[in-house]
């Protein structure tokens, strides 16, 4: 039960990283993988739990 809900966790800790990174990155960055800034902001926005 323990293990499970710290692997919830760790899943749930990682997207809000990486949608904090996404959020940091400049146009720049975000033209060389191919998003734009409105969708970049926009999944930024998104609340971890989703």
């Amino acid at each position: 039960m323990l293990s499970r809900l710290w692997q919830l966790y760790c899943a749930l800790a990682s997207k809000r990283r990486s949608r904090l990174a996404l959020d940091e990155l400049s146009t720049h960055l975000l033209d060389d993988i191919g998003v734009s800034e409105k969708e970049a902001r926009r999944e930024s926005a998104v609340p971890f739990w989703r």
